[in-house]
C-alpha cells in the first residue's frame, strides 16, 4: 500500500445516498470523473453510513511517475488524509503535515470542507476558506494553531467506537473445556454444512439434466427474460444520475439570483444528479449575502462559496426538486 501525499490531493464531498449501495463506489467514480481536470482520476473516499463520501482524488500519471515503477505495478494507492487525524461532530481544525498543512471543516459528525496550503494560511486565507464552507467569520476569527498527527495503520472511517474488552482473568482453569465445546461445535457446524453443499450440488447436476431436456423455444424464453431484467437494472440505475431540474433551467435561475452584470461563467460542473457548482469571474463580489440570496431561491438549498484568485468564486448548492414531485417521482 502506498500513501499518497495531501499535497497532490484535491477534495470534494459526494452524495451518493440515492444510489443502490452497491453501487456507490461507481456513483463517486463517475462524480470523480466529472470534477476531476485531468484525464486520469483515481480517488480514496470516507463513506459515511447515510451514503455520503469525503473524497479526494490525484492524477494517475503523475503518482506514478513520483512513485516508483514496482511501487505503482504492485502496491495500491490510498490517500494520506484518510489516515491522520480523527473523525469530529463539530470543527475547524489545521493538521500539521509531513509536508504543508491541511484544512478541515466538519459538521454534524461530516467532513464538509478540506483544503491544503503548503504553510500555515495567512488570516484571509483562512477566513475565505471558513466562508466557503458555509461557516460565519467574525473579527474574532483567527488562525488555528496546527495539531501535530501521525499517520496511523488503519484509516479513521473505518475504526470503531466504543468496543469494550473482555476481563478473562480467573477463567484459565475453563479454556480446555472451553476448547473442547468449540471444537465438536465446529465439527457439528462443518459437519451441518458439508451436508448441505451435498444436497446443493445434488440439486444443481438435477437441474442442469432438467434444463438439458428443455426444448429450444422455453430456453429462448428464458434468455430473453434474463436479458430484460439486466436491462431494467441499467435503466433503474441510468436514472437514478438524471437531474433534479433542466440545466437550462439552473442557469436561467443563477441569472436571475446574481446582482448586476459584471459577471460571467467560468466553469459548470454538477458531479452528482442533485449538486451543482459554479466557477465565476465576479469582481467585488459578497459572498454572504450570495449564500442568502441562493439559500432563498426554491431551486437551491446548502449553499456554500469559495473565493479563489483573479475574482473567481466558486458557488456549490444542492439542487432541491420541484414542489409538485418528490425527488422519487423526477425522471
Amino acid at each position: 500500500m502506498c500513501v499518497v501525499g495531501r499535497e497532490l490531493c484535491l477534495f470534494t464531498t459526494i452524495d451518493a445516498s440515492k444510489a443502490p449501495r452497491k453501487q456507490r463506489r461507481e456513483f463517486a467514480a463517475l462524480a470523480v470523473r466529472r470534477a476531476a481536470p485531468f484525464p486520469d482520476p483515481e480517488f480514496d473516499a470516507a463513506w459515511s453510513p447515510d451514503g455520503t463520501a469525503a473524497v479526494w482524488y490525484w492524477s494517475r500519471s503523475r503518482v506514478n511517475a513520483l512513485a516508483a515503477a514496482e511501487h505503482a505495478r504492485r502496491k495500491r494507492f490510498v490517500a494520506e488524509a484518510i489516515y491522520i487525524g480523527e473523525p469530529r461532530n463539530e470543527s475547524e481544525e489545521l493538521l500539521q503535515l509531513g509536508v504543508g498543512v491541511e484544512a478541515r471543516v466538519w459538521k454534524a459528525g461530516q467532513l464538509q470542507a478540506s483544503r491544503w496550503w503548503h504553510e500555515v494560511p495567512l488570516l484571509d486565507e483562512w477566513r475565505a476558506f471558513l466562508r466557503g464552507a458555509g461557516h460565519a467569520v467574525s473579527d474574532a476569527t483567527t488562525v488555528p494553531k496546527p495539531l501535530q498527527v501521525v499517520l496511523e495503520k488503519s484509516a479513521w472511517s473505518q475504526q470503531a467506537s466504543g468496543a469494550g474488552k473482555l476481563e478473562l482473568s480467573g477463567l484459565d482453569q475453563y479454556l480446555p473445556r472451553v476448547a473442547l465445546s468449540l471444537g465438536a461445535l465446529l465439527l457439528l457446524v462443518v459437519g451441518a454444512e458439508l451436508g448441505n453443499i451435498i444436497r446443493a450440488q445434488t440439486d444443481i447436476w438435477g437441474g442442469q439434466s432438467a434444463a438439458t431436456d428443455l426444448d429450444g423455444p422455453l430456453k429462448r424464453i428464458l434468455e430473453a427474460r434474463d436479458a430484460t431484467d439486466k436491462a431494467g437494472v441499467e435503466i433503474a440505475s441510468m436514472l437514478s444520475l438524471h437531474g433534479l431540474r433542466p440545466t437550462t433551467s439552473l442557469m436561467a435561475e443563477l441569472t436571475r439570483l446574481m446582482p448586476g452584470q459584471n459577471w460571467q461563467i467560468k466553469k459548470w460542473v454538477q458531479p452528482t444528479a442533485d449538486t451543482v457548482e459554479v466557477t465565476l469571474i465576479a469582481p467585488g463580489s459578497n459572498p454572504e449575502a450570495l449564500v442568502s440570496t441562493f439559500e432563498a431561491s426554491p431551486m437551491f438549498k446548502s449553499v456554500t462559496t469559495e473565493l479563489g484568485r483573479d475574482n473567481e468564486l466558486t458557488i456549490k448548492a444542492t439542487i432541491t426538486p420541484p414542489a409538485s414531485r418528490s425527488v422519487e417521482e423526477a425522471p
